[in-house]
């Protein structure tokens, strides 16, 4: 009699898996009745009883599924049934390109309870195959064994206090590691993604934290101001930095992370939605939450997506920073954001854990992604990669990021420098004009300011911005200004 199993393909071949492990492990230790279990045991009773179990067991299994199975919306017409979220999430999406305005298009998007991203790049990724990359991280992501080695390779600065301190610097920048960054502009102090722990989670659990962090968070708490967090995954919120900051800063997150905060009795909080933008108390410096192509939750099992996600631009009278959380590469996100809050005087953009490809690079950027990302912003003033060498959550080589950003970035500026016409063209739309800011450089030049009218000119603009921005790494705990 041929059994018809109810429901998709993929149901179907999960239900034969079912039948086909329990032919399998009942014929396979029939074949072993004389091997260790039945020596052991000395009794075919005990063998007997385990055939037994290893069958009910798998019968079980394959009748729970078919019950369970037998009211899914897969065996109803298809014309009838609820569409689910990632085809609600399609069908906004494709609505959304109709529309001119960047704040239309990419506006946060929630179907129920939960955010979805709103960009074409997005792909969901199913939970087995995450959990396939976890049960194999194994491979050590070349780190040296000696410390000495792993120092040179990772130095740490103690932080430039001086330098932090003081307001003529129109702005500085730290980064402590992973998103862990102190900046200052125009005599205002914010800290992103505020973790110090020794390792990803806590001081005793997730990966371990490659070097010691270049200072501890009670030496910078007196002089932090803001807070800005992009989302909530343990390497960017840490529980014992949020307890240590209190209500002794402003916090900014992004939207449904205020009842954390709130949770644990910090109140001082403002929550933001993609493109809103809000004012530090008593002061000009403006905070704007711009969208990021990410997901948020894993904090307990049962979370994701509750909370939304973000990229900050922050913008005061003579300067602009922008920080960038976790995101994939959207080409016209980026655009969007350059388009709307340019000249930057500082960019801080993620350029690690993008290795396996097919897992990560709707997740985190690569170094190329960052270039892209720079040059799509109209090349900030300087751009300094974050978010690598801090906490190995991925499968590159662990200086890969800072090595392969060098050598692409050399190349960039080589190819863009090029005045010929093919150069151009096969460099692409996304990085073919870029105007300089000019109001924290060097007057602007005859070919800043003039018409775009020859090939020429565009060549001589292209290289006049790349002579006047640049996209580095620093060490741990290194402070840069710009004045």
């Amino acid at each position: 009699m041929r059994i018809n199993f109810p429901g998709t393909a993929k149901r179907k071949l999960v239900a034969g898996s079912s039948i086909f492990c329990s032919y399998y492990s009942m014929t396979h230790i029939i074949r072993k009745s004389n091997s260790v279990i039945f020596k052991l045991f000395k009794s075919h009773d005990v063998l007997t009883f385990l055939l037994t179990m290893t069958a009910t067991a798998a019968t079980s299994s394959l009748l729970y599924y078919l019950v369970f199975s037998s009211s899914s919306p897969t065996r109803t017409n298809k014309a009838s049934r609820k569409p689910t979220k990632v085809e609600d999430r399609r069908a906004i999406i494709s609505k959304r390109k109709m529309l001119e305005s960047p704040e239309e298009r990419y506006a946060s998007l929630r179907i129920g309870n939960r955010f979805l991203n709103p960009f074409e790049e997005w792909t969901d990724i199913p939970f087995y195959k995450t959990l396939f990359f976890w049960l194999r991280r194994y491979k050590g992501n070349g780190i040296p064994r000696d410390e000495k080695a792993l120092e040179q390779a990772l130095p740490t600065h103690k932080p430039d206090f001086d330098r932090i301190k003081n307001k003529e610097n129109g702005v500085t920048f730290t980064w402590f590691g992973q998103s862990t960054c102190l900046m200052t502009i125009d005599g205002v102090t914010i800290l992103s993604d505020p973790v110090f722990s020794s390792r990803s989670i806590n001081n005793y659990i997730g990966p371990k934290r490659l070097r010691p962090i270049s200072c501890s968070l009670e030496e910078v708490i007196h002089l932090v101001d803001i807070v800005i967090v992009s989302h909530d995954h343990f390497d960017h919120l840490n529980e014992k930095a949020v307890e240590t900051l209190g209500n002794s800063v402003v916090w900014y997150v992004p939207l449904n992370l205020k009842r954390w905060l709130n949770a644990r009795a910090i109140i001082n909080v403002v929550e933001l939605d993609w493109w809103q933008e809000t004012f530090y108390p008593f002061s000009d410096l403006m905070i704007a939450c711009v969208p990021a192509m990410h997901w948020s939750g894993s904090r307990t099992p049962f979370e994701k997506n509750n909370t939304l996600w973000c990229s900050y631009v922050i913008k005061s009278k003579n300067n602009t920073l922008f920080f960038c959380g976790d995101t994939g590469y959207s080409s016209d996100l980026f655009k969007a954001i350059g388009r709307k809050y340019t000249p930057f005087t500082l960019a801080a953009i993620p350029i690690g854990s993008f290795l396996p490809t097919h897992l990560m690079q709707h997740l985190h950027m690569g170094p190329e992604d960052a270039i892209k990302a720079h040059l799509d912003l109209n090349c900030p003033r300087l751009s300094v990669g974050i978010h690598w060498g801090t906490f190995m959550m991925s499968d590159e080589y662990y200086l890969a990021p800072k090595q392969i950003l060098e050598k692409a970035w050399a190349e960039c500026k080589r190819t863009l420098l090029a005045r010929d016409s093919q150069t151009e063209d096969r460099v692409g739309s996304s990085s073919a004009i870029i105007a300089p800011p000019t109001h924290t450089r060097d007057p602007p030049s005859v070919s800043e300011t003039r018409p775009e009218n020859s090939m020429t000119d565009r060549a001589e603009q292209t290289e006049q911005g790349l002579l006047l921005t640049e996209f580095i790494t620093t060490a741990f705990g290194q402070t840069v200004n710009l004045i």
